[in-house]
């Protein structure tokens, strides 16, 4: 397939699968989606400057959540192009809480791996609901969570 950076040979591209264990791997991945986060937001910007990624691991291991993280690898280069980290909760909760692809890389059906892999892991439970969260000014994200069955069900307010 054809893209700006050169050609990109899907056999190049390999998923691992895993727990925390796997998080370290996330960070540079993490920090490019929340500078996005960080440009497209309107009202908390400065949440975004303050937010790193140890903040964010500490919050799914304080919350004793079981995660799954998908790391997506080229491995010609040897170096990660994507990422999804997943949890259930205590109370069969199940969230897609975090998913990116680097920019050089969409189009090449990565993204439906990394929810795919996921939901195919909480529908093996007995879970209430699964949900994602979508950060305000992210919202051109909604037709491809619709494509998995994700609707907005209610907005949040908050004061920044």
């Amino acid at each position: 397939m054809e893209k700006k950076t050169g050609v990109i040979d899907k056999k190049d591209i390999i998923y691992e699968v895993g727990g925390i264990e796997l998080l370290e791997f996330v960070s540079p991945l993490w920090n490019k989606l929340n500078s996005l986060h960080k440009e497209k937001s309107k009202d908390f910007k400065e949440r975004y400057n303050s937010f790193t990624f140890e903040d964010r691991k500490k919050s799914l291991i304080i919350e004793e959540k079981e995660i799954m993280v998908v790391l997506v690898k080229n491995i010609k280069l040897n170096k990660y192009i994507g990422y999804s980290i997943s949890s259930i909760s205590k109370d069969s909760i199940g969230e897609i809480d975090s998913i990116y692809v680097d920019s050089s890389y969409r189009g090449l059906q990565i993204g439906d791996v990394l929810m795919n892999k996921p939901l195919e892991w909480m529908h093996m439970k007995d879970l209430k609901k699964i949900i994602i969260g979508v950060a305000s000014g992210n919202e051109d994200v909604f037709p491809f969570y619709r494509k998995f069955g994700f609707y907005p069900k209610v907005t949040i307010l908050e004061k920044p």
